[in-house]
């Protein structure tokens, strides 16, 4: 071993220590020694990992992502790269990278629960705009992968279909889904790729937000047949398993026949509105979800579109065939004295857990001693006003197996000496699936269906009956499809789905969707998007008198990006963006007159920003500073408003805040952001009696004066809570004494006693 690798070897043990100990700045100096000094190529990337990690607990992000990179392109199959790089993101706030990082580093790692559980915490971080994007990118990913078809009907832009997923994001959390469902939802696809119908499904509630409905009834028609496919053929699998297969086919197919009727039903006066064919798809999923309130309040509100003649037809068309199961099970160790109310409860229970169906869908229609004989008549299929079907113990009474086989009933014949034989009858609705897998269970292993050990213990294990179960039609309808095939003109628009068409235009919705935020956006500081208020119908917003319980600093970024700015009573607090991080601040100028403003560069003669102001400042009590970064660390102009408007009427606090900064740019919405109210000036404090504290207009020390040169008409003055003085003069200039009560420094008259 050379020198210079044992001297890089000894740095990066003092790194090591340094790094264990907290010194980060330690620890990073001396890993860079060691990567100049010449470490050997195989350990680098490792070095590199440990730097990254150094900067990172000293929050230097960016430089930890130059490292977390570097670590990567020097072991692209390493999973700690990947950690490393979710971490650099996530300290920059670029949450949705961050989260792609994450979900890279799972499956390298095979699953690790420390990755998973960092990888959910991300999206944890995620706002509803960038979990939206994130999703809107797995479904890219499908088209181009031909998972599915690419969107061709209808589209919209990346900016609308932003504004798209958070409106369907939060109508969901308003819903039975929540937002937190979603992402529960996205950290599983981000590890198993989306299916073909989960995926139909999730553009199909875009595309219903961004107005494409056509497009949306397209997708949604393509679930809808991909998932009466799926629950079809897992009837047919291991009982135990096919149910809760099914019962998750079944809810998906439920949201993809309520996305398909959303779609028809579209909104009001929309020329592709289709009330009847709304009405048929959110019947059928209200038929797999009976108890969801939603549903069933546009399934009805659907139906008040349609004539009497046009409902009447839709319950002919609507109508589905119902299909149950009659069979036999025998008992052999058991006794008619066995079969108590009890028993018969808990066996219709077990018969009906079977299949998902409550326990009213079972009936026993006869308990008899000894084993059935004869064979049973084939599935009969009675008219739709044939009751005979209903009641099968009611031909018993003629005795012969030739009756029983006329009403199309097992009934129970040529009975034998040993145990007990119950006849039932299950009606089973429209599942056709769960028949067959039922009557295979009746036929050859029985022993599956009856599992529960109180009513086992009773009567015993079952055997296999001689009769063996069959279908039977208890309701047939005619022959029609639930939802009507496309008309010619959509058929003609679903040509270009295919995948041998040429590429076109993908044509814009017949009615734009309004998006907001086209003129300017809400930021961070650092530029990274918070999450968005929810708008309350009223346009209110929340107002804060005290600093403490300001929420997030909010700014707002004008179109062209020249400038980021912010705002409280009596201050705004501009970010001035055209300015280069590293220009010295000596080669800038800053103009500020009442009205106008513009920064220039001395030097070059370039002007960075400028513009008339909405209202007036104090340019005395304005200053600025460049600290020769990026963000908050750059251009930054604090302007003192003069609150003119304030002062005329004091009582007004809104007429403190600016609708905009320069008189060229667009309104910003009142309800965007929090309203500061924390420093209104002394004068409206007073003039209006407000309990609040005035510290920061006033010495700190808890005893001191401080002048007033004006006092204006006062007639109370509240004292932290513990009640008022005396009057204060409005015209004569005095002292005031600072107590401090409550922690809090109170402006008091000279003269003036505690109350």
């Amino acid at each position: 071993m050379s020198v210079r690798q044992l001297r890089a070897d000894h740095l990066k043990k003092r790194a090591d220590t340094a790094l264990q100990e907290g010194n980060y700045r330690e620890a990073y100096q001396r890993y860079s020694e060691s990567i100049q000094t010449g470490e050997s190529k195989q350990g680098l990337y490792k070095t590199y990992s440990n730097r990254s990690l150094a900067y990172s607990r000293a929050q230097r992000y960016v430089d930890a992502l130059h490292d977390a990179q570097k670590t990567i392109e020097l072991a692209p199959s390493w999973s700690k790269g990947y950690w490393r790089l979710g971490m650099a993101f996530l300290g920059l706030k670029q949450t949705t990278q961050a989260i792609e990082a994450f979900a890279k580093c799972w499956h390298l790692d095979h699953g690790s629960p420390d990755t998973e559980r960092q990888l959910l915490a991300a999206i944890e971080k995620a706002t509803m705009a960038q979990l939206g994007a994130g999703i809107t990118a797995l479904l890219v990913q499908a088209e181009q992968q031909h998972v599915i078809e690419p969107a061709r009907l209808e589209g919209v832009g990346e900016a609308e279909q932003q504004e798209a997923w958070f409106r369907h994001l939060t109508r969901e959390q308003e819903g039975p889904t929540q937002v937190d469902v979603y992402r529960r939802r996205y950290a599983q696809w981000l590890k198993q790729a989306m299916t073909a119908h989960t995926a139909y499904i999730q553009r199909a509630c875009i595309s219903l937000q961004a107005k494409c409905y056509l497009q949306a009834r397209w997708d949604a028609r393509q679930a809808v047949i991909k998932l009466a496919s799926q629950l079809k053929e897992c009837m047919r699998g291991v009982p135990e398993v096919s149910i809760d297969r099914a019962n998750k086919v079944e809810q998906e197919l439920c949201e993809a026949y309520w996305r398909l009727g959303q779609a028809f039903a579209a909104e009001r006066d929309h020329p592709d509105q289709d009330h009847r064919q709304a009405a048929k798809a959110l019947s059928r999923a209200m038929d797999l979800a009976p108890h969801h309130n939603q549903i069933l309040q546009e399934v009805q509100e659907a139906k008040t579109h349609l004539t009497l003649q046009q409902l009447a037809e839709l319950a002919d068309e609507v109508h589905e065939e119902t299909v149950g199961v009659q069979g036999n099970l025998w008992f052999p160790q058991a006794k008619l004295a066995k079969f108590t109310a009890a028993a018969r409860t808990q066996l219709r229970t077990c018969l009906a857990g079977f299949v998902g169906l409550p326990a009213s869908s079972v009936t026993i229609e006869g308990i008899k001693s000894g084993q059935c004989s004869s064979q049973p008549s084939p599935a009969v299929q009675p008219t739709k006003t044939d009751n005979t079907a209903h009641n099968c113990s009611k031909s018993s009474k003629h005795g012969t197996q030739e009756a029983a086989e006329a009403n199309g009933s097992c009934l129970i014949t040529n009975i034998a000496a040993a145990g007990v034989t119950v006849a039932v009858h299950i009606q089973l609705g429209s599942a056709e699936g769960r028949c067959e897998q039922l009557v295979a269970a009746l036929q050859s292993a029985p022993e599956t269906v009856v599992r529960d050990d109180v009513l086992l213990a009773a009567v015993g294990m079952p055997g296999r009956p001689s009769l063996p179960a069959a279908l039977i039609n208890l309701n047939p309808a005619p022959p029609h499809t639930l939802i009507d095939e496309p008309r010619k003109s959509e058929r003609a628009q679903a040509t270009a789905m295919a995948p041998s068409a040429q590429l076109v235009e993908i044509p814009r919705p017949k009615l734009e969707m309004v998006v907001p935020y086209k003129q300017y956006k809400l930021v961070r500081g650092d530029g990274s998007a918070p999450e968005r208020t929810k708008k309350h119908p009223f346009c209110m917003s929340r107002v804060h008198y005290s600093a403490a319980d300001r929420g997030e600093e909010v700014w707002a970024e004008v179109g062209d990006g020249s400038c980021r700015w912010r705002q409280t009573a009596s201050e705004v607090t501009l970010l001035c963006l055209g300015v280069p991080p590293h220009t010295p601040a000596k080669q800038l100028q800053v103009n500020l007159d009442p009205y106008f403003i513009k920064v220039v560069n001395k030097v070059s003669g370039g002007v960075y920003l400028e513009g008339h102001l909405e209202q007036g400042i104090v340019p005395e009590e304005s200053v600025w500073e460049h600290g020769g970064g990026v963000g908050e660390n750059g251009c930054l102009l604090y302007l003192h408003k003069m609150n003119l408007q304030l002062l005329r009427k004091e009582w007004q606090h809104s007429e403190t805040w600016w609708p905009r900064l320069f008189q060229h740019h667009q309104p910003i919405q009142w309800d965007d952001y929090d309203k500061d109210y924390s420093d209104l000036p002394l004068q409206v404090r007073l003039a209006q009696s407000c309990p609040y504290p005035v510290s920061h207009m006033a010495p700190t020390a808890s005893m001191g004066t401080v002048h007033l040169p004006v006092c204006y008409a006062v007639q109370h003055l509240y004292l932290g809570g513990k009640g008022v003085i005396s009057m204060i003069n409005n015209t004569v200039p005095c002292m005031y004494t600072l107590l401090c009560v409550d922690n809090e420094e109170t402006c008091l008259p000279r003269s003036s006693s505690r109350c």
